[in-house]
């Protein structure tokens, strides 16, 4: 093989296994499947009202992510179900007393987290906008929590799930 020709295949061998470097590099997005239990000890939970849920089950596959989400009212469970698509398109789904909530999904650029942006109209005109974003920390699953505009202005919250 002469000079030039090994010089050919070096330049191409440099450049695949930068290309293999690059593409091992993207991370993948996680999987937060699975039933999860708020474990209140590790959350940040607001000390008068809590949005939290008691218990989650996602279900997630590449292009979307349904939650069911078991909350305590009023000493009553309430059980709610929604979907979202995974590629930054408009999700409707049933809000409280059979409202509409419009939500939009999207991956952060690193592809660890993803947050749910939710907005729904309030009875009185108002609208209301909750982000979620999910991420992993080692077997947790953590959900950060902000609400503008609600009736009951709250902080943020931070929801650390075990799965069950």
């Amino acid at each position: 093989m002469n000079s030039r020709t090994r010089m050919h295949f070096q330049r191409l061998f440099l450049l695949l296994t930068a290309a293999s470097l690059t593409l091992c590099g993207f991370a993948k997005n996680p999987d937060f499947s699975g039933k999860w239990k708020l474990n209140e000890s590790k959350s940040t939970l607001n000390t008068e009202f809590s949005f939290a849920p008691v218990k989650i089950t996602i279900t997630q596959d590449k292009n979307s992510l349904t939650t069911e989400t078991v909350s305590v009212r009023q000493g009553n469970e309430v059980t709610r179900t929604s979907s979202y698509t995974l590629d930054g398109k408009e999700s409707v789904n049933e809000g409280y007393q059979g409202s509409e909530i419009i939500s939009v999904a999207r991956w952060a650029d690193d592809g660890k987290s993803l947050t749910i942006v939710t907005t729904r109209e309030r009875r009185d005109g108002g609208k209301m906008k909750i982000e979620a974003t999910y991420r992993m920390d080692g077997k947790n699953l953590v959900v950060e929590n902000k609400m503008e505009g609600g009736r009951r202005e709250s902080s943020p919250e931070t929801w650390v799930f075990d799965k069950e």
